[in-house]
């Protein structure tokens, strides 16, 4: 049965340090691709997650303007969404997919009463504009979307595109089976190889 985390929020002292070599959604893009294939980033991720382990400190990350602004406008995207689905939606700091807590998503709103939740992108508008005259998921964010689905066995992930003063893209994404299949298989190698590591370095 999944966890959902919200005894803190996102971007607490306490998120940042559950995060700690602990595989996000975001991280999985390290261990396997969004066409089923092994990352080729897998070893050194393999080496910052024991790193993590053995010390307990995660590397810092310095997020960009444009991830600074992405995360400023979050609420009004969510706000924009909730119009559109006419409900309110949940939010929470993270989800696991059991007790075990080994991996997790970090989702930008919530529905279990639907057994949906919901990725919001808020990117610059050459960007979002790009990705709406596709029309289509973006390829960088399938795994993520397909991650989180892998991780909460929901049926459904909204995709929200946001910019300020234009109409979103908002996208409905169904479970693609066979890639949370690989995704499920993937990750669980990936925390035995680190286990396997670690006592090696142990021993």
């Amino acid at each position: 049965m999944i966890v959902i985390e919200t005894g803190f929020k996102q971007h607490d002292p306490e998120w940042y340090a559950a995060m700690v070599a602990n595989i996000g959604a975001t991280g999985v893009k390290s261990i396997v691709t969004s066409s089923g294939k092994r990352s080729e980033s897998r070893e050194k991720y393999l080496w910052t997650m024991a790193e993590e382990s053995l010390t307990g400190v995660k590397r810092p990350f310095y997020p960009t303007y444009d991830m600074k602004v992405g995360t400023a406008r979050e609420p009004e995207a969510r706000s924009v969404f909730e119009g559109f689905i006419g409900e309110t939606v949940g939010q929470c700091a993270m989800i696991y997919p059991d007790e075990k807590k080994l991996w997790h998503i970090s989702p930008d709103l919530i529905m279990p009463w639907r057994k949906e939740g919901g990725e919001i992108k808020c990117r610059s508008l050459i960007v979002f504009e790009k990705h709406k005259k596709k029309g289509v998921l973006p390829t960088e964010d399938k795994l993520q979307i397909q991650t989180s689905l892998a991780c909460t066995q929901w049926d459904a992930w909204w995709y929200i595109s946001y910019f300020p003063g234009l109409a979103p893209m908002i996208l409905r994404i169904e479970r693609d089976e066979s890639l949370i299949k690989i995704i499920r298989a993937e990750i669980r190698i990936f925390l035995r190889d680190l286990t396997e590591l670690l006592t090696e370095l142990k021993s």
